[in-house]
């Protein structure tokens, strides 16, 4: 994605079609990039080899974040976005990464199934636990069809939606990730009146298991996962000037150092070995390249012996 990125951007002033070409092929990475990902959870999910970190969040505070990025787009939508996430007493032990899946994915199922009207996240403290819920004013899921909607590859056959793309795994996935946090998620839908989905994960770390756990507190950072999820979400819109890019925050790196440091790129793959190298030397930097790890210890320590 990288590559076709960057190519963009060298030919999209020069040949408008072809940087219009571009996109289509950059949008449609993304949204295979996100399928393949979603298929490939779903994999370790089931061998048990899903590697989650359990560290201390400000869950209000993240998912906040996190669902402001859709703003815009829901705005653009014509609807109302209501975030009201108040802080909760203690910090919530989650997987950073595996609840920014969490939250975009009912986001974005929420955008879909909603005309007119509004969507809303809120975070609020239970007894001993964290409720998180978002809701829509939607076409709302026919009584019979409740059970079903965690269902994999299940979809709802002649229901309006802003687009009739989907794999009926978004739901799904969302459900292992919660219980992999030990928590639990249900739905409530009333046709024409719309749907929410209420997840609950305890305080505490009882329910988890203890390898997983960390007690240091993660800071949140701007990550990638966000972009193929408000990327796709941009589509259904009828604003084609709308860019992803004015959604997510700024990512960018500041300018190179006047002394340019040096940047060791080590990576077994020859293609963005490359890649990484021409993009530091754009960027100003001294660069050197290995193709193992023993050959980035060899270079990182000179003269010294590694074992």
């Amino acid at each position: 994605m990288g590559p076709v990125q960057d190519l963009h951007d060298r030919l999209a002033g020069v040949d408008p079609q072809a940087g219009q070409e571009l996109e289509v092929i950059h949008r449609n990475g993304l949204r295979l990039g996100k399928l393949v990902n979603t298929l490939l959870d779903f994999s370790r999910l089931e061998a048990g080899r899903m590697q989650a970190r359990f560290q201390p969040v400000d869950l209000a505070g993240v998912t906040a974040e996190l669902a402001s990025v859709f703003r815009s787009a829901v705005e653009k939508a014509g609807l109302r976005f209501e975030i009201d996430c108040s802080p909760l007493p203690e910090p919530v032990h989650v997987d950073l990464g595996l609840w920014e899946k969490v939250v975009l994915n009912l986001l974005s199922n929420a955008l879909k199934f909603t005309v007119d009207g509004s969507v809303g996240v809120s975070v609020r403290a239970g007894a001993d636990r964290a409720v998180v819920t978002v809701s829509d004013t939607g076409v709302g899921v026919p009584q019979q069809e409740i059970p079903r909607l965690f269902e994999r590859f299940h979809r709802i056959e002649n229901t309006w939606s802003r687009s009739k793309e989907g794999s009926g795994i978004g739901l799904a996935l969302v459900q292992e990730l919660v219980g992999l946090h030990g928590g639990t998620i249900h739905a409530e839908s009333a046709e024409g009146v719309g749907t929410s989905f209420t997840v609950e994960l305890p305080f505490g770390t009882g329910h988890l298991p203890a390898e997983a756990v960390s007690h240091e507190a993660v800071i949140p950072a701007a990550s990638d996962i966000a972009a193929p999820y408000v990327q796709e979400a941009l589509r259904w819109l009828p604003d084609p000037d709308l860019t992803v890019e004015a959604l997510l925050p700024s990512t960018a790196a500041g300018a190179a150092p006047e002394v340019p440091a040096t940047v060791l790129v080590a990576d077994d793959n020859a293609d963005m070995r490359e890649y990484l190298t021409r993009l530091l030397h754009r960027a100003g930097y001294e660069v050197r390249a290995v193709d193992d790890g023993l050959a980035a210890l060899e270079a990182a320590g000179p003269g010294r012996t590694w074992s």
